[in-house]
């Protein structure tokens, strides 16, 4: 999700006059620059069981939501917790992605433009074999961070989530070693998320080495 929505925002940005792109990445800018916890904070009050912004709003539009609790239930409580890491993470997607957009050449564009080659076409043909090298990096960023996620998890379990059913392995490896004192299964919980990092970016790194000889 985070590397779709900051694809379509890098597009965008492309397409936007000049002081709608600036405004738009300064607010991209800012979302990105703010510390975990404020944001956090902001995120628990929109949600909030009580005044939250999100339950006033879905019962004024008819629905029953008063007093409704998003972090009981575990799907309600990933689907917060993706927003959350998502428009954390969204910022540096599209910025990268928008970078490499304005490095592929016009004249190549608009040369398959006047072949007759649709936009869809441009984008697939052109666009994302000049761009793939920043794509690559960024896919291998994305497993990376995403699989060490435990700021947003954490403070959404203290908030009023329920901890034995919304662990993620940041956060199963600290209960287990810091609260539960099992460093012996924490240590091997740990060894694992390493050897599972190492096998998820594993193709994306071989990807890269072989995009670098062609």
């Amino acid at each position: 999700m985070t590397f779709a929505i900051g694809l379509g925002i890098a597009l965008l940005l492309t397409r936007m006059s000049r002081w709608v792109r600036v405004a738009t990445q300064c607010g991209l800018l800012l979302a990105w620059a703010m510390p975990v916890v404020a944001a956090l904070t902001v995120w628990q009050f929109l949600f909030d069981t009580e005044y939250g912004v999100v339950n006033w709003l879905l019962t004024e539009l008819g629905g029953d939501f008063r007093g409704h609790s998003w972090l009981q239930e575990p799907l309600s409580f990933f689907a917060v917790a993706t927003m959350v890491v998502v428009w954390m993470s969204v910022p540096f997607v599209a910025f990268t992605l928008y970078a490499g957009l304005t490095q592929v050449p016009d004249d190549v564009l608009e040369a398959a433009e006047i072949d007759g080659a649709s936009a869809r076409q441009r984008f697939a043909h052109v666009v994302l074999p000049t761009i793939r090298p920043v794509l690559l990096v960024v896919l291998l960023l994305q497993v990376i961070w995403d699989l060490r996620v435990f700021t947003q998890i954490y403070a959404l379990q203290k908030a009023g989530g329920i901890t034995r059913d919304t662990n993620l392995l940041g956060t199963y490896i600290y209960t287990l070693g810091i609260k539960g004192g099992d460093f012996g299964t924490a240590a091997a919980a740990a060894m694992f998320m390493l050897a599972l990092t190492v096998v998820l970016t594993a193709p994306y790194v071989r990807m890269m080495l072989k995009t670098e000889e062609d």
